[in-house]
């Protein structure tokens, strides 16, 4: 009987042994669940902290654009005015002009307040991927693909006191550097800024900036290079600098780029700044208060792109802005009062558009405006 109490004593000793162990390991997973939950709510509190400073970014971007709208105090060329303003006269600018592009050289004027298309003088001949600008009391279209070659020569329409229907248009004596088309240009002061483009004369794509005095005697001066060619591509007036954006450096999309360039008039030197967000062709641009907005364009596989990118000038940041309601490259787009105006253009289904669409930053979303007369793709617009 002692030898069968001692056995069960040790038994039972043993049963205490295995349940303190049971016990232990009881505890250490239960530690290590509690760990492993406290580490999953770090990272949900962390994802969620990521969320709301994404979302506060986006809020203070449409707080900041809505600040803008709301000053009084902004000048007009933060809605993509000419520096010179020697267009508008003092009056309110409320109408669109469009000119040429798909082989037309037909011209039509939209007037906002109405929202009423009209046919203007048709240009001489057909013009496509020309480049337009506003000065002294004219709208100038200054060289393109016209009738199956590339020109040099600008022609010019009178727009002031009102656009008048009758009015024909004239030459202008200033030239172009050379005969070309899908360039880029600008009106600072008296001078029109011409960048890129393909250069017919020399058979290339070009990397030059040149300026053209808009003045007699006219003078034609190339002022600096670019690290490449752009054909394309954008620019926009920026106090005393250009922004040049995106294009393409050999005509193809597969070389597409998503290189910024800031060109400064008065110290002539061109430096890079922060890439945009994926390579773009055949956009259209305009300049918002401190920003430059990148609308639709071609991506590397020359597919339309209803993508909008808002690009802060000061800082290289870059955020994106509702898409639009259609995919859209060589298309145009205009400011005029709170609204972004994208006209025409090619959809992916390679069909030339004669749709009108307007992003209003009040309500912050697009919507369908009145379709021009004619469908237009690589045509000119500016806001008169």
């Amino acid at each position: 009987m002692d030898t069968r109490i001692t056995n069960i004593d040790t038994k039972q000793e043993n049963m205490n042994t295995k349940q303190e162990n049971m016990n232990t390991k009881i505890e250490n997973l239960q530690a290590n669940v509690e760990a492993k939950f406290e580490a999953m709510n770090n990272e949900v509190r962390g994802m969620k902290m990521s969320l709301n400073e994404v979302k506060d970014g986006f809020d203070h971007l449409k707080e900041a654009v809505l600040e803008k709208i709301e000053s009084k105090e902004r000048k007009q060329e933060e809605i993509t005015r000419d520096v010179s303003g020697t267009a508008s006269g003092g009056r309110e600018n409320q109408h669109i002009f469009v000119a040429g592009g798909g082989g037309r050289n037909s011209v039509e004027i939209f007037n906002y307040r109405q929202r009423l298309w009209s046919l203007l003088k048709p240009m001489p001949s057909n013009r496509d991927e020309a480049s337009s600008f506003v000065y002294n009391n004219h709208v100038t279209v200054a060289g393109g693909y016209c009738r199956g070659s590339s020109v040099d020569n600008m022609i010019q329409m009178k727009i002031h006191p009102v656009p008048d229907l009758s009015i024909n248009w004239s030459d202008f004596a200033a030239k172009l550097p050379t005969k070309m088309f899908a360039h880029s240009s600008v009106v600072y002061k008296d001078s029109l800024l011409v960048t890129g483009g393909y250069n017919a004369d020399q058979r290339v794509f070009s990397d030059c900036i040149h300026v053209v005095q808009l003045k007699p005697p006219y003078t034609v001066k190339l002022v600096s290079k670019m690290p490449e060619p752009r054909f394309r591509h954008s620019i926009v007036l920026c106090d005393n600098s250009i922004l040049i954006v995106g294009g393409t450096k050999s005509g193809k999309c597969k070389d597409n780029l998503s290189s910024v360039l800031s060109y400064n008039i008065k110290k002539n030197e061109c430096q890079q700044l922060r890439a945009l967000p994926y390579p773009v062709s055949e956009m259209a641009t305009v300049k918002w208060a401190e920003n430059v907005v990148i609308i639709g364009g071609a991506d590397k596989d020359g597919e339309p792109l209803n993508n909008v990118i808002i690009y802060n000038i000061k800082t290289g940041n870059s955020h994106m802005l509702p898409p639009m309601l259609h995919k859209r490259k060589e298309c145009m787009a205009v400011v005029i009062e709170n609204t972004i105006v994208v006209l025409g253009g090619e959809d992916e289904k390679r069909n030339d558009l004669k749709s009108v669409e307007g992003f209003n930053f009040e309500r912050f979303s697009w919507q369908e405006l009145p379709d021009m007369k004619e469908k237009r793709c690589l045509a000119t617009a500016v806001v008169i």
